[in-house]
């Protein structure tokens, strides 16, 4: 994991954490986007060597922490990978960056600590790449007959349908994986976002009863259809970035949640397919299509839990910024407290007219 520390400053601060007990060194993979009145710092990935490569999902987040120093600056995230405990904190320094990725992410070495046992609450297995790109091992679950089509074929071809299911795209399809390795039960088709009866119910974060339940139309499937299975190792700058929710708790820490941490979508021009070799993804840089924005739902009203399935409508955004010749660091001091949000201009996902309902 190479990177640019340089400062003696910054060396004994890294020397001082990697002394401490229970800290694990890894990667974070993260991106620096813009809401309407404030910033954050998206963490997309942590990846750590504990017995083999392993990668971890985030689920829920909180706002980072940036402490500027002589020389070096520290950020602090707090982690959680589902609603059980335990939380991971996450720390890093200016000088820990280790590449940019062509999806606008960044990669960072960083410290994580808050787990007895790190191996054992990992999403999945993955392999890091001599040129530090995070290959992921994910799955697609389909029928023995598309199983094999796929495996005669070497590539997957995108679907016009968006994550809802609902809608279809014009100027993107998406190759469709999730971290699940088998799809048995009525809970695992709603974490895909898919139902047999069409429906997954969510509650607002402030939800006083059953009552202010949000059903979300979303495609109709049966687990018999989702019972073959192909393992591929995947990307992560190919995979397109999660949606979020901000919870805003009564008496609580506002926090954000990626909507869909089982779903990865990797985005294609129409047209385009996804090719594999050998258990491995390889897509072609001019096939993949990205978008610098991502969904923003207001997790306490139904308007705002249907925005990161619906995708079409909403207004409420985050903005993705790149900084190709900064880190995220010296951007956020240099444009520290100014509106980064209100004139950018971006491409979004275009919808055909709506059809009587997704097949």
């Amino acid at each position: 994991m190479a990177s640019a520390i340089g400062d003696a400053e910054e060396q004994e601060w890294l020397s001082t954490i990697r002394a401490r007990e229970g800290v694990v060194e890894g990667l974070i993979k993260l991106k620096l986007i813009h809401a309407q009145g404030f910033s954050l710092l998206l963490p997309e990935l942590l990846v750590a060597e504990v017995g083999g490569w392993k990668w971890y999902q985030p689920k829920f987040f909180t706002a980072c922490l940036l402490h500027y120093l002589d020389g070096f600056a520290i950020c602090n995230l707090w982690i959680d990978l589902s609603e059980e405990p335990p939380r991971l904190s996450i720390q890093f320094t200016s000088g820990q960056l280790v590449r940019k990725f062509e999806d606008g992410s960044h990669l960072y070495s960083c410290f994580i600590s808050g787990a007895s046992d790190l191996a054992a609450i990992a999403t999945g297995t993955c392999t890091v790449s001599d040129d530090n790109d995070l290959l992921l091992d994910l799955f697609h679950h389909t029928t023995p007959e598309y199983r094999k089509a796929i495996e005669e074929s070497g590539h997957f071809r995108s679907s016009q349908w968006n994550v809802q299911g609902t809608k279809k795209l014009e100027n993107v399809g998406y190759a469709y994986f999730t971290s699940l390795p088998d799809i048995q039960t009525k809970h695992d088709l709603q974490r895909i976002a898919m139902a047999s009866d069409e429906q997954i119910v969510l509650m607002p974060t402030n939800a006083r009863s059953w009552a202010d339940a949000v059903s979300i139309r979303v495609y109709r499937e049966n687990t018999w259809n989702r019972r073959a299975t192909l393992k591929v190792s995947v990307p992560a700058s190919a995979i397109a970035s999660q949606h979020v929710y901000r919870h805003a708790p009564r008496g609580e820490v506002v926090h954000f949640e990626l909507c869909h941490p089982e779903i990865f979508r990797v985005g294609l021009v129409p047209g385009a397919v996804l090719p594999f070799e050998g258990g491995r993804v390889q897509p072609v840089l001019n096939d993949l299509k990205r978008f610098d924005y991502v969904v923003l739902g207001d997790a306490d009203t139904a308007i705002g839990l249907e925005a990161p399935y619906d995708e079409e409508n909403t207004k409420a955004l985050f903005i993705v910024e790149r900084c190709p010749d900064e880190s995220i660091f010296d951007f956020w001091r240099r444009n520290a407290n100014t509106d980064q949000f209100n004139g950018r201009e971006f491409e979004r996902m275009l919808f055909e007219p709506p059809d009587d309902k997704a097949d």
